[in-house]
């Protein structure tokens, strides 16, 4: 009999630190997710950040790495976190990020808008080179 309350008890304990060893472990999980669910947002307002970019493949790698019980990062991880971050930045792309000739298209355009107001080029003109611009993005 005293052996069977013994077992019992030895039961208890281990499933007490077992439950204790699941709440930590999605305690660390819900804070990874939301880490790295803050910084993109972060990288939404500064997407032209390379600082940022590499916070937020680092803080998603982690929760990745949570996810599959820190077995390590698959490759489907890291395409996830790729689209992720892609589509954080995707609003810079447009007008933000530079040309060859070193002008956003958002300057060229510009300076085009200028050009054609001034007189110096003609409609038809203008209207080529405007879709040409907008072609590139």
């Amino acid at each position: 009999m005293a052996e069977g309350v013994l077992v019992l008890v030895a039961l208890v304990v281990i499933a007490l630190v077992v439950r204790s060893n699941q709440n930590a472990r999605m305690k660390r999980l819900i804070e990874a997710k939301s880490a790295y669910q803050d910084s993109l947002s972060h990288l939404k307002e500064r997407p032209t950040d390379a600082d940022l970019k590499q916070q937020t493949l680092a803080l998603g790698r982690h929760y990745s790495n949570l996810t599959r019980d820190q077995q390590g990062v698959t490759v489907f991880d890291e395409v996830a976190l790729s689209n992720d971050i892609n589509a954080a930045c995707a609003g810079a792309s447009a007008y933000s990020n530079p040309t060859p000739t070193g002008q956003s298209a958002e300057a060229r355009l510009s300076r085009l808008a200028d050009l054609k107001t001034k007189g110096l080029i003609a409609e038809e003109e203008y209207q080529a080179q405007r879709r040409k611009i907008l072609s590139e993005l």
